[in-house]
């Protein structure tokens, strides 16, 4: 569906930004991708290269078998029908109404007055807003002015959806039912969604696959499960510190006994590992802390357990865990 290859960007000015240095990524038809690191990571502009909103000084872009970033004005216009964005300050037309804005792109597209009329009547009903077909965006609260934003994407048909930050301006209830309606769109319209963040919670939550954006540089590509609790590279250890698990205090436990950082995915989250363990190898376990979460539809649990007894005992238990899938991290 979506491939960069060797993508450059570069932003010249009084200070040079390397915003992107040979970015790599494909992207699978129907996926929910996330793209997350911190602030200045590249995030923003890598989005916007797939529709050309920044053209790449190198690589290319693909969408949908075409090499987008070789098209003239006329043919990229007509390529961008199939990609719509939804932004973190949702660029609405203040002077215009609720119907307007989701009416705008269909008008610039010259399409009749009875088919606009019906897509947008069925736009607002899709996100949940056709009591505010009328409504002006003074009048609207944050949730519904991004869901305005998601229907005005939409308009068009398109194939994709890019999200730059869609939920960064909203409080912790509205992202949710954002993200919730999201997902819906996914799964009913079969659409391909690129969403970008700086928030672990936000990939944890509706994210098929992520990708970790560091200085410019794809870090690590992969499942949300995988990548979040079996992560690969210090970049995504860094941004995942304390995430899935608290920060450990210098002193922690009894230094003689040995402290293990355990995972536990899909159905080992629900079956009784821990106390097999204690009583097949008759070691002591003091579980320090411990969460159980859902990752998309996934379950996956941490825990922090601390063991005591005979050294080779200890060393059976945890080759034991390992055996039945658990991720296991000696901490000391």
């Amino acid at each position: 569906m979506i491939q960069l290859k060797d993508v450059e960007k570069v932003f010249s000015g009084k200070t040079e930004v390397h915003a992107l240095k040979g970015v790599n990524l494909e992207i699978t038809a129907g996926e929910i991708f996330g793209i997350i690191g911190q602030s200045g990571a590249g995030k923003s502009t890598l989005i916007r290269c797939i529709n050309m909103l920044e053209k790449p000084d190198r690589g290319e872009v693909w969408v949908n078998g075409v090499l987008i970033n070789s098209l003239n004005p006329k043919e990229l216009r007509e390529a961008r029908k199939g990609i719509g964005m939804i932004f973190q300050h949702f660029n609405l037309l203040s002077s215009r109404t609720v119907a307007e804005n989701i009416a705008f792109p269909l008008e610039l597209a010259q399409e009749s007055k009875e088919e606009i009329q019906a897509k947008v009547e069925s736009l607002a009903k899709l996100v949940g807003l056709e009591d505010k077909l009328h409504s002006y965006p003074s009048q609207l609260s944050g949730g519904q002015k991004q869901r305005v934003g998601i229907a005005r994407a939409l308009a068009t048909e398109p194939q994709i959806l890019l999200c730059d930050e869609a939920t960064s301006a909203l409080d912790p209830e509205t992202t949710t039912a954002v993200l919730q309606l999201l997902q819906r769109i996914n799964q009913e319209l079969q659409l391909t969604i690129v969403l970008i963040t700086h928030e672990l919670a936000v990939i944890q939550e509706v994210c098929d696959r992520v990708a970790v954006l560091e200085d410019g540089l794809v870090q690590e590509v992969g499942p949300v499960v995988d990548v979040f609790t079996k992560p690969q590279t210090k970049a995504t250890q860094r941004m995942l510190q304390g995430f899935l698990t608290p920060k450990l205090p210098t002193e922690l436990g009894d230094p003689n006994n040995t402290l293990l950082r355990l995972t536990f995915v899909d159905n080992k989250v629900h079956q009784p590992i821990i106390s097999q363990m204690i009583r097949t190898f008759q070691v002591d376990a003091n579980i320090l802390f411990g969460r159980i979460d859902q990752m998309k539809n996934a379950s996956f649990g941490t825990l922090l357990v601390e063991l005591s007894g005979p050294s080779l005992k200890i060393r059976e238990a945890v080759e034991f865990l390992r055996e039945n899938q658990v991720e296991v991290e000696v901490l000391s």
